[in-house]
């Protein structure tokens, strides 16, 4: 009887060993998948469209790319702001979008970025990212959201809690495909 009682609690012990191991293999895993692969931001051809606009908007079946269903074309500035979708960009190192630009220039301007506070006051009280996009496709352009500090307010941005993206100055007619955030490993 007791070779049967101490098998038993051998084989107990044993199982015991074997889950906390694979609960303590889980919360590792978990670890590593902290940081969100990929969540979509504005999605066109869901009917997202920009809701801070100085110039056109539209939808396009035009220049798409990949899985795209639709872009917005736009000519002028454009952007977000109080960003219905709450996602916690914390989780996240990057912006990216795709974009067709037309003509034969260049355009060089700057990507507003902005949290709650900012979204309420927003005089100066967010960050400035400078971009380019060269003529024709600019496929994935990566915006670094890392470390978003307000110069001029004195404070980081709350990155759980963004409320505004804005295109600045205005853009000659460009195709934007959806805007999603992204981890990517360095």
């Amino acid at each position: 009887m007791k070779k049967v009682l101490f098998s038993l609690f051998a084989i107990a012990l044993a199982c015991g060993i074997s889950f906390a191991a694979d609960k303590e293999g889980a919360k590792k895993d978990d670890a590593k998948d902290s940081k969100a692969k990929k969540v979509v931001l504005v999605n066109f051809a869901k009917g997202d469209q920009f809701n801070n606009v100085n110039g056109e908007q539209s939808l396009s079946e035009e220049h798409l790319t990949g899985n795209e269903k639709m872009r917005m074309k736009v000519k002028g500035s454009v952007g977000m702001s109080g960003l219905s979708k709450n996602v916690d960009w914390s989780k996240f190192n990057y912006l990216v979008f795709n974009a067709f630009l037309t003509g034969d220039k260049p355009w060089s301007g700057m990507m507003l970025l902005g949290d709650k506070q900012s979204y309420a006051k927003w005089s100066r009280n967010y960050v400035e990212t400078s971009l380019t996009l060269k003529p024709g496709e600019n496929k994935e352009v990566h915006v670094s959201i890392e470390g978003l500090y307000s110069a001029y307010a004195s404070r980081a941005l709350d990155m759980t809690n963004m409320q505004n993206f804005q295109l600045y100055p205005a853009m000659p007619e460009t195709y934007l495909g959806n805007f999603y955030l992204v981890y990517e490993e360095e």
